[in-house]
């Protein structure tokens, strides 16, 4: 099974099968993998998917599209987007940049790879905001 790691910049399903970008490859899996691939990545940093979710719902509060720390010692932080056709992870330490289109947005990795997402900018800008929230809380425990 795939596992997440730094390289990994996002995954979707979209409606066929689950595709994962990373910053130098591509996987395409048949079906809905992308909870089996989180699950079973948080469990290889240390957790299930089940625990990063109620820890992010103990640092976010609510419960609705919620940051899932994937692993704290890698930093690696994805956020869930979902627009018209495909249900989206991404991977918020792989965001460089981003800006509002006609009817969505474009976003821009580190790795300089552009994609679009049909979701509105304040919709991903407040990903982005629980992200850092979620991150910036994991950096400043003790």
């Amino acid at each position: 099974m795939f596992r997440i790691s730094n390289n990994t910049l996002f995954m979707e399903f979209n409606g066929y099968e689950t595709i994962v970008k990373e910053i130098d490859n591509d996987f395409n899996f048949a079906g809905n993998l992308v909870n089996s691939i989180l699950n079973m990545s948080c469990i290889y940093y240390g957790s299930s998917l089940k625990g990063r979710i109620k820890g992010s719902k103990s640092i976010l509060g609510g419960s609705y599209k919620l940051p899932i720390m994937i692993s704290e010692k890698n930093n690696i932080i994805f956020f869930p987007i979902k627009d018209q056709k495909n249900y989206t992870w991404i991977n918020f330490n792989n965001v460089k940049s981003f800006e509002k289109i006609d009817n969505g947005i474009n976003v821009v990795f580190k790795n300089e790879l552009k994609k679009f997402f049909n979701v509105s900018y304040t919709i991903f800008n407040n990903q982005l905001l629980k992200s850092s929230r979620l991150w910036l809380v994991y950096l400043t425990r003790g």
